[in-house]
């Protein structure tokens, strides 16, 4: 009898683990308004940026192995809060993971996003942009390799939106130092082969035996390793530097017909 009171007390002391348990609160829902969007805050969210996201999101959010945050629009919602919830908890089923940051820090990381993803819009270009359409269809053969709502080609960038999430500045570098900020996946790849052939054009991919790349024509070409004399990675760019070739009111033209193409606000 001297052991009931024991036994008694242990079994009172597993009891609580019989019965179901209080579960904590969910998180609370984030601000619909983000609190940290001040100029100060931007800048804290950049550096932010280049530390947990430039890896997969490029430098100033271009893209590469993440996805092109430029655009102002985004698949799980554009809102703050949204944007919020996507940096705090990463997408499932995706590469995208959580963000190792205090909440302020993801505010700022959503500051820092908003700005690019509108970068344009405060500006209003001096130049001429129907003016400057006649260029970039024209005298600029702009066409040639750069796309507008699926019209042109596939060796520059999309232009769709270009005005809404870049500024003037870069517009008009882009233009006459095309080197200066090129995306990844747009640089330029040279392959002879030993044959005595040469295709120029963009990098699509690479492995152990091939090298596939867009020839100046658009069309994808696949070329064994095996077959290849030498391939130079040394030209930074297809796009060749406007400086020379256009006036300066014609660039500025140029840059207001970019400018212009805000895609959907």
């Amino acid at each position: 009898m001297r052991n009931v009171p024991r036994v008694l007390f242990c079994l009172l002391a597993l009891m609580p683990a019989a019965f179901p348990q209080p579960r904590s609160a969910p998180p609370a829902a984030p601000a619909e308004k983000n609190p940290f969007d001040s100029p100060p805050d931007v800048e804290q969210g950049q550096r932010l940026f280049q530390t947990h996201c430039s890896y997969c999101h490029g430098t100033q959010g271009e893209g590469g192995r993440g996805a092109d945050l430029t655009n102002g629009l985004y698949r799980h919602g554009s809102s703050d809060a949204e944007l919020f919830l996507t940096v705090r908890n990463g997408i499932l089923g995706t590469e995208m993971p959580a963000v190792r940051a205090t909440n302020d820090e993801v505010w700022r990381l959503v500051a820092f996003v908003r700005k690019i993803g509108t970068a344009g819009l405060a500006e209003k270009a001096p130049g001429d942009g129907a003016a400057g359409k006649l260029i970039y269809e024209g005298k600029g053969g702009c066409v040639a390799c750069h796309s507008i709502n699926n019209v042109g080609g596939s060796l520059g960038p999309d232009l769709n939106g270009i005005g809404r999430r870049r500024g003037l500045k870069f517009l008009e570098e882009s233009l006459t130092k095309p080197e200066a900020d090129l995306p990844p996946n747009y640089r330029a790849i040279r392959v002879s082969t030993k044959s005595g052939q040469s295709y120029n054009g963009i990098r699509l991919n690479e492995d152990d035996l091939s090298v596939q790349l867009r020839d100046m024509t658009g069309n994808p070409r696949s070329v064994l390793k095996a077959n290849i004399k030498e391939i130079r990675r040394d030209q930074p760019s297809l796009m060749p530097a406007y400086g020379s070739s256009l006036s300066a009111k014609e660039l500025a033209d140029v840059v207001a017909y970019l400018s212009s193409l805000r895609g959907e606000q």
